[in-house]
């Protein structure tokens, strides 16, 4: 579904965004596996997927060391959060969330970004839990992160929340808002371009100033676009060939797209309740000397420059 559109030397100019040539992504690459074989608290499963490892190189613009710690705050967190206990995605309340919501990536990139759609497909707040909605977001984000063609590409999020009230978000508890901006900031390194949020209600609006843009780093505060109007307002932004047919677009509509990854959920879902529910084994972690350090937590070598 992700379509591998780029020519070899957009391929090198996409890396070359994220400070990286593909003979020093390798090196990095092969340093990070090293670092990750001593780091024997997480799991089993850390050294096995290598486009997901790069996929934290290529976000971290070709620092080493703060791709250390955000892994490693991936898999705490992962160990840590409710939203991890179940994974299953054939549990009732993720299935019934799955068809109360519409998630979807663009298949197609334009100028090395991808958008990523979410929008309610039911409006009855009474039939919508949080927490299953949230794990249906990290979930999606755990696909892309071993399923994108292109490391180092950048995102477009459009949200549309048409249809959300305050009955919906009166269903956030604070310790599951905490542990999501925890995941979003500290523990992804996806690189998101612009944030667009549409019908957008006053009363949302207020809220969101509230209890959820406060939280948010400066440089996404920074790309966030939030308006009360439609799609209407934002549609000059996007090229029509990344677009479902239902925003006026030529790919399938959001509905199709969103039913493909959920049915790639479901023939993974041995993968997401065995190798995705391993947890950490904080007895095992290597602690250094100095816990004052700025790297405390991810000890390793001097990353190595590769001079073509």
């Amino acid at each position: 579904m992700l379509a591998d559109e780029l020519t070899e030397d957009g391929k090198d100019e996409l890396l070359a965004e994220c400070g990286y040539t593909r003979k020093q992504l390798d090196s990095d690459l092969e340093q990070f596996k090293e670092w990750l074989k001593l780091q024997h608290h997480l799991p089993a499963s850390r050294l096995k997927e290598g486009v997901f490892l790069k996929m934290f190189l290529t976000g971290c613009k070709g620092s080493l060391e703060k791709a250390k710690r955000k892994l490693d705050a991936y898999y705490t967190c992962r160990s840590g959060s409710e939203i991890f206990d179940c994974r299953d995605p054939l549990d009732p309340n993720y299935v019934n969330i799955k068809s109360l919501t519409h998630l979807a990536l663009a298949p197609k990139l334009v100028k090395h970004s991808r958008l990523v759609f979410l929008r309610l497909a039911e409006v009855d707040h009474e039939k919508f839990d949080f927490l299953s909605f949230v794990r249906n977001v990290v979930n999606r984000c755990d696909l892309t992160l071993r399923y994108e063609k292109h490391y180092g590409v950048s995102y477009d999020l459009l949200i549309d929340l048409k249809g959300v009230s305050i009955s919906h978000l009166g269903k956030l508890s604070p310790s599951l808002l905490k542990d999501l901006v925890i995941y979003s900031t500290k523990t992804s390194p996806f690189r998101y371009k612009k944030m667009y949020l549409i019908n957008v209600a006053e009363y949302l609006a207020i809220t969101l100033d509230t209890v959820l843009i406060p939280f948010l780093p400066k440089k996404l505060k920074s790309r966030l676009h939030i308006t009360a109007n439609g799609f209407d307002e934002v549609s000059q932004l996007f090229d029509k060939s990344v677009l479902p047919k239902d925003y006026g677009g030529d790919q399938p509509s959001l509905k199709e797209l969103n039913d493909y990854w959920r049915d790639l959920e479901i023939e993974l879902r041995d993968w997401f309740m065995n190798e995705l529910s391993e947890r950490c084994d904080e007895s095992k972690r290597i602690v250094p000397e100095d816990s004052t350090n700025p790297y405390f937590g991810v000890p390793g070598s001097l990353k190595k420059l590769i001079i073509d």
